[in-house]
């Protein structure tokens, strides 16, 4: 026999058995007892801590939000921008102190001078800004 009828005969025998074993006839007796479906009890469970972390993560970017605003309002005003200029000021005066006192190298005093002069520059201005709108409503 050759390669290709051997194959021919085995493909209709499997044929065969399939349609057998699918056939109503061999297939088991729906009448017998079946096991009850019961919903998972974790189910409950999981949709719990689904909207737990939902909520959580609400939270989160409430908070966030929250203290960003606080942060821009506290930068932006009257009060914490002459904090702001007092705190340069005294960065100013701890790094004299510490070139007089020989702490600090030349380049590092340099390099930290001068990025603290210009944010001491940039606080004064905003304070000059604010200055007019603070005049012009205490005038009204």
């Amino acid at each position: 026999m050759s390669t290709h009828n051997q194959f021919r005969l085995r493909s209709a025998c499997w044929t065969a058995f399939w349609m057998l074993c699918s056939s109503p006839a061999f297939s088991q007796d729906d009448n017998t007892p079946r096991s009850a479906v019961v919903p998972s009890p974790m189910g409950i469970h999981t949709w719990f801590i689904i909207v737990v972390v939902g909520a959580f993560l609400a939270w989160c970017i409430s908070y966030s939000l929250q203290i960003q605003k606080e942060a821009l309002k506290r930068r932006t005003s009257r009060e914490g921008l002459t904090m702001r200029k007092n705190l340069y000021l005294k960065e100013l005066a701890e790094l004299e102190s510490q070139r007089e006192a020989g702490t600090i190298s030349d380049q590092r005093f340099k390099r930290l001078y001068v990025n603290t002069r210009l944010r001491l520059t940039k606080v004064i201005a905003e304070l000059a800004q604010a200055e007019p709108d603070r005049d012009a409503s205490q005038d009204g």
